[in-house]
C-alpha cells in the first residue's frame, strides 16, 4: 500500500493507513482512503462529499432527506431494487415492501424479519407487520430505502398510478 501510495503521490498517509489497518482491519482504513482519494481526483471534492453523505445516510449515520435526488437515484439503482404503483390515496404493506425489495422471498420471512424487529424503512424501523407506507414517506425521486438487518439496503420506487 506504502509504494503504491507513493507511486500516484496521493494525499494519504500510508504508514498511518497500514498501522490503522493493523490494529482494526474490519474497518477497512486502506480501502477507505485510497476510495476517497481516488474518487476526489476523479470526480472533485463536491462529488467526494455527496458520495460520503448518502453513504452515511444509507448504512444508518446520516440524514437521507438531505442526500440529493441524483445521488440517492444512482445509489439506491446499485442495489437490489423494486417498483410499486400505488392507486391514488392507497399504500403499501411492509411486508409488501420487503418482499419488492427483494430483501424476503415470501410474505411470511418478511413477517418474521420485522416481528424480530431487523427491518427498516427510511432508517426508521418497522414497529409492526401491519406498518404502511405511502407516497408522502417517499424520499426525493419516490424512493423508500428498505434495510434488513445492518447490511441488506434495498429500494424501491413508488410512482402513482
Amino acid at each position: 500500500m506504502a509504494a503504491f501510495a507513493h507511486r500516484l503521490q496521493l494525499g494519504i498517509e500510508p504508514d498511518a493507513v497500514v498501522l490503522d489497518g493493523d490494529q482494526r482491519p474490519a474497518a477497512r482504513a486502506g480501502q477507505r482512503a485510497l476510495a476517497q482519494e481516488l474518487t476526489e481526483m476523479v470526480h472533485g471534492a463536491d462529488a467526494l462529499a455527496a458520495v460520503e453523505a448518502a453513504s452515511r445516510a444509507l448504512f444508518g449515520s446520516g440524514e437521507l432527506r438531505e442526500v440529493p435526488a441524483a445521488t440517492l437515484d444512482a445509489a439506491l439503482r446499485e442495489t437490489e431494487f423494486g417498483e410499486v404503483t400505488l392507486p391514488a390515496g392507497s399504500s403499501v404493506g411492509a411486508i409488501d415492501l420487503l418482499v419488492a425489495a427483494g430483501l424476503a422471498a415470501s410474505k411470511g420471512a418478511a413477517r418474521r424479519t420485522i416481528a424480530e424487529g431487523g427491518a427498516s424503512v427510511n432508517n426508521v424501523r418497522i414497529p409492526d407487520d401491519t406498518a404502511t407506507f405511502t407516497l408522502d414517506d417517499a424520499l426525493s425521486g419516490g424512493w423508500l430505502v428498505v434495510r434488513r438487518g445492518k447490511r441488506a439496503v434495498a429500494g424501491v420506487r413508488l410512482s402513482a398510478g
